[in-house]
C-alpha cells in the first residue's frame, strides 16, 4: 500500500519555508557587489542580533505571563532597538547597526538587572554575550579601537550593574518561586547560547583550517607544476632552502635532498652568488626584482642557456629570495639560426641590388649613344627604304632604355632608397597632360577612352608629380596593351577634402583580357606576369606593376585590383595629398550675375582663414549684408549671445572650438536660426551628417556666389517676403 504523498509534501514545503526564511534573515543586507570580507561581517551581525532578539522575546513572554510589567516594557523596548539595528544592517549601515546592537544589549542587561534585581541572574547572560562579541567585532592588524571601545563599555556596564542594581528589586513584586524560575531560565539561556556560539566559533575555525589547507595544496601544486625551475635561497648564508620538481627535471637530479642545503654558488655558479650579493646591498632593500640571462650546467656537465629572475621577500623574519630559471636554449638556437639567415639574405639582397644598379648604369652609356645616333641619322638625308629600319632601331633602343630605367627603379625600391619629391602642382592640369597622349593613341585603335575627373580637384597639391605620372602611365599602358576592343576609363575623384589636405581616389578600368583569380597577387611580384602565354603574346618584363605598387606604398596608399577573365580589370588606389596653402583666389567675379540687394539681413560669419574671410565678406557686403566676423568657434558663440542675427555662416574647422561644437552650443539657445556650414570638406553622406549636428544647410568651398545668395534668400524671413526667382 502506497504512503500518502500530501502530508509528506506539506512537511517538505514547511521545512523548505523555514530554511528559506532563516537564510533570508541571515543574508539580508548582502548585495551582489558586496565584498567577501564584508559579507562575513553582515552574516555574523545578523546572527548576533537574531539570537539577542530571540532571548528578548523569550524573556518578554515569561515576564508578561508572570505579571512583571516593568520587565515586559524593557524587553519590548530592547526588541524594537534590536529590530532597528537589523534594518540598519539590511540597508547597508553595517557599522551603525553594530554599534547600536552592542549598546542596546549592554543597556538591556543593566535595565533588567535593575528592575528585577541581581537575584534574577540576568547578569549570567553577559558570558555568552562576551563570547558572541568575538563573532561580531572585526579585529584588524594595528586597529583595536573597536575592540577597546566595546570592551570598556561592556566592563563598565557589568561593574555598574553590581554597584547600582539591588539584590532584590522593589519596583515590581516578584514572588520567591518566580525568582527561582528567572534564575533557572537565565542560567539555561546562558549555557545554551554559550554552547551555540562555541559551536559556531569551532565550526568557523574548522572552515578556516580547511581553506588554509586547500590554499596550501593549491600553492604547492602551482609551485611544483611551474615551467620555471624555482629555488628558495636564504639571503643570509646563501644556502638553498627549497626547490620545486622542475629543478630536478632541468638539472637531472632525482631527489630534492641532493639540492637542499647546498651553497648557491656551488650549484648555480659564482655569477649567481655575485648577483644576489650585489642586489642584497641595494636593490633588495627596495624589494625590486632582478632579471636577465645566465648560463648554467646540468649534473652531467651539459651547458644550457636560461632566463632568470630573482625576487626578494621576507618570511617569518627570514630574508629570502626566489630564483626562477626558464630554459631558453632552443629559443636562442632558433634566434641564432634566424640571425644567420637574415645576414645571408641581406648580403644576397645587397649583391643583387649592386649588380642590378651596376648593370643598368653600364647599359645606359651604349644605349644613349645608339639613341643619339639614330636621332642624328633621322635628321640627315637617307634613303626612303631606310626609314623603316631607323624606326625599328629607335623603338627597340627606347624600349631597352625603359627596361633599364625600370630595373633601376626596382633596385631603388628594394633597397629602400627611392625618395619622393614634395613639389606643388595643379592636379587637374597634371591629369590633362597624362590623358592627352593616351587618348590620341587609343583613338587610332578605335578604343573608346573616357576620363572622369572630379571638378573639386582643380587645386594645387604637394607631392611627387613625376612618380605619380609614372604610376598612371604604367596602369594606362597596361590597360592599352591588354585591351583590343571596348573602352578604357580613368576615374579620379575626391574621397574627402579638408582645408589642409585632400584624399584622392585613382582608378584605371579596362575591358581587356582580365586576370585569373589565382594570379591577382602574383602580378604585383617583380618579373612576373599572369602566365607564359601573356608574356609571349604581349611582351613586357613584369616590372611595371611591382614598381607602381612600391611607389604607391611610398605615397601612403595601396595599389589594388579587381578583375574577371574576359571582362576586364580595374586597378585602383587612394592617396592623401597636402593642399598648397598659397593658392590663387578661387572666385571669378566676371562670371557673377547681378544679384538682389540684401540690406536688411544680418549675418555672423565664422571663418579662421583670413583669405576665405575676405572673399566671403566681399560678396556679402556687395549685397549690403551686415556682417560680423568671428575667427573661431568660441568667438562665434560669444557674438551670438550678444547680438541678433538672421543667419550664421560657420566653417567646420576652426581653432579653440570647431564649427560642430559651436553649433551645438548655439542650438542650446536657439533651435530655429538658420546655420549654413561653410566648408572645404567633402565626404560621404555629408548633408545628413551636418543636419544631424545642427546645421540647416551647407556651402562648399570654393563656392558660387549665386548659390550663397540663393540660400540666404531661401533661409531668411526677408528672402521669403521678396520671393526672388532664380533660374
Amino acid at each position: 500500500m502506497e504512503k500518502p504523498v500530501l502530508p509528506q509534501l506539506m512537511k517538505t514545503n514547511i521545512l523548505h519555508g523555514i530554511v528559506s526564511f532563516q537564510k533570508t534573515i541571515l543574508e539580508s543586507g548582502i548585495k551582489q557587489y558586496t565584498s567577501l570580507e564584508k559579507q562575513k561581517g553582515i552574516l555574523r551581525l545578523n546572527l548576533f542580533l537574531s539570537f539577542a532578539l530571540a532571548v528578548v522575546i523569550i524573556s518578554l513572554l515569561f515576564s508578561f505571563f508572570d505579571g512583571l510589567y516593568y520587565s515586559s516594557f524593557v524587553n519590548f523596548a530592547v526588541g524594537l532597538l534590536l529590530g532597528i539595528s537589523w534594518f540598519l544592517n539590511k540597508d547597508g549601515h553595517h557599522n551603525h547597526a553594530k554599534k547600536l546592537g552592542i549598546l542596546t544589549i549592554n543597556m538591556y542587561f543593566f535595565a533588567m538587572s535593575y528592575v528585577e534585581g541581581l537575584r534574577s541572574g540576568q547578569y549570567l547572560l553577559f558570558f555568552p554575550f562576551l563570547l558572541a562579541l568575538i563573532f561580531v567585532i572585526d579585529i584588524k592588524k594595528n586597529n583595536y579601537e573597536e575592540l577597546i571601545a566595546t570592551g570598556v563599555t561592556t566592563l563598565l556596564t557589568f561593574a555598574l550593574i553590581f554597584v547600582v542594581a539591588p539584590y532584590q528589586n522593589k519596583l515590581q513584586k516578584i514572588p520567591q518561586d518566580v525568582y527561582s524560575g528567572l534564575y533557572s531560565t537565565n542560567l539555561s539561556l546562558s549555557l545554551l547560547i554559550t554552547t551555540v556560539f562555541a559551536y559556531f566559533i569551532l565550526k568557523t575555525l574548522e572552515t578556516h583550517e580547511e581553506k588554509i589547507l586547500e590554499e596550501k595544496m593549491l600553492t604547492d601544486t602551482i609551485y611544483d607544476t611551474s615551467l620555471d625551475a624555482v629555488f628558495i635561497v636564504d639571503r643570509g648564508n646563501l644556502l638553498i632552502k627549497d626547490c620545486n620538481k622542475r629543478v630536478l627535471e632541468m638539472f637531472d637530479y632525482s631527489d630534492k635532498k641532493e639540492i637542499k642545503g647546498i651553497a648557491v654558488d656551488n650549484f648555480l655558479g659564482a655569477s649567481m652568488k655575485e648577483q644576489i650579493t650585489l642586489l642584497g646591498k641595494n636593490a633588495f632593500i627596495k624589494n625590486s626584482p632582478w632579471f636577465g640571462n645566465m648560463d648554467f650546467v646540468k649534473k652531467d656537465d651539459t651547458p644550457f642557456y636560461a632566463y632568470v629572475n630573482i625576487v626578494p621577500f621576507t618570511h617569518q623574519h627570514e630574508q629570502l629570495c626566489k630564483i626562477s630559471i626558464l630554459d631558453i636554449t632552443e629559443i636562442k638556437i632558433a634566434e641564432f639560426e634566424i640571425l644567420k639567415a637574415k645576414e645571408k639574405a641581406e648580403k644576397a639582397a645587397k649583391v643583387k641590388s649592386r649588380f642590378l644598379s651596376n648593370m643598368s648604369h653600364e647599359l645606359r652609356t651604349p644605349l644613349n649613344a645608339i639613341i643619339g645616333t639614330v636621332n642624328i641619322l633621322v635628321q640627315e638625308e637617307y634613303l626612303a627604304t631606310q626609314r623603316q629600319s631607323f624606326d625599328v632601331l629607335r623603338h627597340s633602343s627606347e624600349h631597352m632604355l625603359q627596361l633599364v630605367n625600370d630595373i633601376l627603379d626596382y633596385s631603388k625600391l628594394e633597397a629602400g632608397k627611392m625618395q619622393l619629391d614634395s613639389t606643388a602642382f595643379n592636379l587637374k592640369h597634371f591629369l590633362q597632360k597624362v590623358i592627352f597622349p593616351f587618348s590620341t593613341a587609343l583613338e587610332k585603335r578605335k578604343i573608346e577612352f573616357e576620363s572622369n575627373v572630379d571638378s573639386a580637384l582643380n587645386l594645387e597639391i604637394i607631392g611627387d608629380e613625376l612618380r605619380l605620372n609614372q604610376v598612371l602611365n604604367n596602369l594606362l599602358s597596361n590597360a592599352a596593351k591588354f585591351t583590343e576592343k571596348g573602352n578604357i576609363d580613368l576615374i579620379v575623384k575626391a574621397v574627402s577634402k579638408k582645408t589642409h589636405s585632400v584624399e584622392v581616389y585613382f582608378a584605371v578600368k579596362d575591358t581587356g583580357i582580365g586576370i585569373p583569380a589565382g594570379k591577382m597577387k602574383q602580378i604585383f611580384e617583380s618579373f612576373t606576369q599572369a602566365d607564359i602565354e601573356t608574356t609571349r603574346k604581349y611582351g613586357g618584363t613584369g616590372l611595371g606593376l611591382a614598381i607602381s605598387k612600391g611607389i604607391v606604398e611610398n605615397m601612403g596608399g595601396e595599389l589594388k585590383v579587381q578583375s574577371e577573365v574576359g571582362k576586364g580589370s580595374t586597378f585602383y588606389f587612394t592617396v592623401m595629398f597636402k593642399v598648397n596653402r598659397a593658392q590663387k583666389d578661387y572666385v571669378n567675379e566676371e562670371s557673377l550675375k547681378e544679384l538682389a540687394n540684401l540690406q536688411k539681413v544680418r549675418v555672423l560669419l565664422a571663418e579662421d582663414n583670413p583669405i576665405n574671410m575676405i572673399v566671403a565678406k566681399r560678396f556679402l557686403q556687395k549685397w549690403n549684408v551686415e556682417v560680423d566676423e568671428a575667427v573661431n568657434g568660441l568667438e562665434a558663440v560669444s557674438l551670438f549671445e550678444k547680438n541678433k542675427y538672421d543667419l550664421l555662416l560657420v566653417d567646420l574647422e576652426m581653432p579653440e572650438m570647431d564649427g560642430s561644437e559651436a553649433v551645438a552650443e548655439i542650438r542650446k539657445k536657439n533651435a530655429n536660426i538658420p546655420i549654413i556650414a561653410f566648408t572645404a570638406a567633402v565626404y560621404d553622406d555629408m548633408q545628413s551628417d551636418l543636419i544631424s549636428k545642427g546645421f540647416t544647410d551647407f556651402i562648399p568651398k570654393p563656392f558660387r556666389p549665386e548659390d550663397l545668395h540663393k540660400k540666404i534668400l531661401q533661409l531668411t524671413a526677408y528672402g521669403q517676403l521678396q520671393k526672388f526667382k532664380y533660374e
